[in-house]
């Protein structure tokens, strides 16, 4: 058996916010800088793309796709009827066509220029048995999300609910930027199934590309071991999930629906009227001042689960009542069967870590992660030190402080979880703080 870094989820130019950079060329070169030994084709379904692929990647023995050593596996997202957003995975070209042909009838814009992620009108359960039938692979896409997503608020609370008789074949779940093992392992129906951490990545770059990404041990870089993996066969797992510290995701903390102020608590005055009335606005956020931060969010969250709490910010600017919308803290904490994870014997570490391009930018305190200055150190640092997953991960602190401290110090910090962070919401990723 031999380690794979493997990123399952990301897009093509043919999905809305893709970046019209990204195509075999530029997703292998940052392969190559980051460590990604397999990676997801993206959007697979979509006919310019299949078309693409089909032409470019090259079909070795034992069903490997390659291109320029890159190891590819065909991939693709679906929103389903439920407006619930599945990873699909599939073996060869041959399924692909198949699926496409059997879900044509159901979508109005698979076939479409921007139908890289379909909507089928199809229930989960059905949409599920026709990857079965096809002979792929399924699981909910970044799956504690607020929008899209099986477990956002007001849809459903276990897998079963929502797949039904077709959950037994459900083959991963997917954790999404603002989620990590150790919140999604607080359910109990999530138990016996393997978790991925993907980008979904949008663009070719290192900070998209690869921000998060699983290790697999496995035999061969192909569709059969990555399935194997899943269901913990033969010897084959996934051995190492890497993410996102979920706080730095863009649905961490719950916030408003129109506006995207996040909500949060510190420690006040609070007057006789109660917590809600004691509050400060500012353009990221509502900040409420009350004598017991921690209670008082816990209340404000259930009335938030009801649909009841308006935003201030937005009566006070547009004389409107939007709604304050559940982040996926707050959502765990509201459909979770555990305070503290459960951990089954088979679940592998999960590493919080960010991008090394987004630690230089806030070491050198650069706003743009695309600025020359980042980008030199950053390929500096590559070509010193090797490809970025062994940097973040693998080698030791002292032989990066060999060539930049600041940046060594960073990377120690988050792999001893001493980093602090602002938390992010409503769309805006959070911060570290240096």
């Amino acid at each position: 058996m031999k380690p794979f870094n493997v990123d399952l989820h990301i897009h093509s130019p043919h999905s809305i916010s893709v970046s019209k950079n990204l195509n075999l060329d530029t997703m292998v070169e940052t392969c190559k800088k980051k460590g990604l030994d397999i990676i997801g084709t993206g959007d697979i379904l979509q006919p310019t793309w299949l078309k693409y692929m089909e032409n470019n990647l090259q079909k070795e023995k034992d069903g490997i796709f390659l291109y320029k050593n890159v190891n590819f596996i065909l991939q693709t997202e679906i929103e389903d009827k439920e407006n619930i957003h599945e990873v699909v995975l599939l073996p060869d070209f041959e399924a692909a066509r198949e699926l496409q042909k059997k879900l044509k009838p159901f979508s109005k814009n698979l076939m479409n220029e921007w139908g890289g992620r379909p909507r089928v009108n199809l229930s989960p359960p059905e949409l599920v048995d026709e990857v079965d039938v096809a002979g792929g692979l399924i699981g909910p896409a970044h799956a504690f999300t607020p929008f899209k997503a099986i477990f956002r608020q007001n849809k459903y609370a276990t897998l079963k609910e929502c797949y039904q008789d077709s959950l037994k074949k459900i083959s991963f779940l997917e954790l999404g930027l603002s989620a990590d093992t150790y919140i999604a392992d607080r359910m109990k129906c999530l138990r016996d199934i393997s978790f991925l951490s993907n980008s979904d990545a949008h663009s070719e770059g290192p900070t998209s590309l690869g921000r998060e990404f699983n290790r697999f041990e496995i035999e061969k870089p192909n569709f059969e071991e990555i399935g194997l993996a899943l269901k913990r066969q033969s010897g084959r797992k996934i051995i190492l999930n890497v993410g996102l510290d979920p706080r730095l995701g863009k649905y961490y903390n719950m916030f408003c629906n129109k506006c995207r102020r996040r909500i949060i608590f510190k420690p006040g005055k609070t007057n006789s009227f109660g917590f809600l009335s004691n509050y400060k606005i500012d353009a990221n956020f509502i900040t409420y001042l009350v004598s017991d931060p921690i209670t008082a969010r816990k209340n404000y969250q259930k009335e938030v689960d009801k649909g009841k709490v308006i935003c201030p910010a937005c009566k006070s600017e547009f004389k409107k009542n939007y709604k304050i919308k559940l982040g996926v803290f707050e959502r765990i904490e509201m459909i979770s069967d555990y305070e503290q994870p459960k951990h089954p014997s088979y679940r592998p570490p999960y590493i919080d870590i960010i991008p090394l391009v987004e630690i230089i930018r806030k070491v050198q305190n650069i706003k743009s992660s695309k600025s020359k200055t980042v980008l030199k150190i950053y390929n500096d640092l590559i070509n010193k030190l090797g490809v970025e997953f062994s940097i973040l991960i693998d080698l030791p602190i002292k032989k990066i402080s060999e060539v930049n401290n600041e940046i060594a110090i960073v990377i120690d910090s988050f792999r001893k979880g001493n980093i602090e962070v602002l938390t992010g919401g409503g769309g805006v990723f959070g911060e570290i703080k240096i």
